[in-house]
């Protein structure tokens, strides 16, 4: 399941929640996650941009969960910069998140 029983420790695990589909390419990599309040934050392309998305890890199912399946809430770009900022990150990390927020960079180049 995708709630308080997920392993929240493998970043592969984080990484296949890839739904829906239909308009979420990813996620690339975990840019963040907090063991103790169960959250990630993983970067995407949502409908062919950049974005980064958030997920809480609780519960029966985390948070959002839509259609029976664990999702992404997408981060809007306004929000993205003081998202990252706010986070206890890399520098080089960061920068690098931030070439991919600002499509210097593919999400490939996280894998």
């Amino acid at each position: 399941m995708s709630g308080k029983e997920f392993n929240l420790e493998d970043d592969n695990e984080i990484l296949k929640i890839n739904s829906p589909k239909v308009s979420l390419e990813g996620p690339f990599t975990v840019v963040y996650k907090n063991l103790d309040e169960r959250w990630a934050i993983v970067a995407i392309n949502w409908d062919g941009e950049p974005r980064l998305g958030m997920r809480w890890f609780w519960a029966n199912g985390g948070n959002p969960f839509s259609s029976g399946h664990p999702t992404w809430l997408v981060i809007p770009p306004s929000l993205s910069k003081g998202v990252l900022s706010s986070l206890p990150l890399d520098h080089s990390f960061a920068t690098k998140v931030d070439d991919f927020l600002s499509e210097k960079l593919s999400g490939d180049s996280f894998r």
